[in-house]
């Protein structure tokens, strides 16, 4: 018994490796723009003829898809083929996800802590600004200020804060993720990295 069995699983394997051969049988890879090293790394790395025909169909190339580029962008292969479909450079995708993920991220938390977001985006002159108010929100309500006046006058001065520290850094990734949006503003002084005096901004 023991005799039949081992060519039997021999021939299995054999029949395995000749189904993988033939699925590229008829495979013409200089048709599909590919080079005889492409090509190689393409049946290397274990990737189905559908899977190559997709990704050409998208325009990438096999080569940059082995070399895993969304693992650099941190986002996951699914989005990355799916931003690609849509025209995306990896360039593009990084802005984007980043915005979307980290710079909106700290736009929330900058509601909580006035001019956080300012700070870590190098807004300086917005965060010196917020910092000034609100240090001097603070010692008007302790120590100018007493009773029913620190609630009734000191809070919405400090919240008041707080919401023009969260609402400038939403609006800020806003433009970020739309930099056409920047069109329709009007900055009355230079701000950003580098601006050298507090901003007044009309949004439209």
């Amino acid at each position: 018994m023991k005799k039949f069995i081992l060519p039997v699983i021999a021939l299995c394997f054999s029949m395995s490796f000749a189904q993988f051969d033939d699925e590229w049988a008829d495979f013409d890879y200089q048709h599909a723009g590919l080079t005889q090293t492409e090509f190689q790394r393409v049946k290397e790395s274990g990737m189905s003829k559908e899977k190559l025909y997709h990704l050409l169909e998208l325009g990438i190339g096999p080569s940059e898809y082995l070399r895993e580029p969304w693992k650099n962008l941190g986002v996951s292969e699914a989005q990355w083929l799916d931003q690609r479909s849509k025209g995306m450079e990896d360039s593009e995708i990084d802005r984007t996800y980043k915005n979307q993920y980290g710079n909106q991220g700290l736009a929330w938390v900058s509601f909580l802590l006035p001019s956080f977001y300012q700070w870590s985006t190098d807004e300086m002159a917005t965060a010196v600004a917020m910092n000034i108010a609100y240090v001097t929100a603070w010692s008007i309500t302790i120590f100018a200020l007493e009773g029913k006046e620190r609630i009734q006058y000191g809070a919405p001065f400090i919240a008041g804060i707080h919401l023009w520290s969260g609402i400038d850094a939403i609006l800020s990734t806003q433009w970020d993720n739309n930099p056409d949006a920047r069109s329709f503003s009007w900055g009355i002084v230079p701000t950003g990295k580098n601006s050298f005096a507090a901003a007044a901004l009309f949004r439209f």
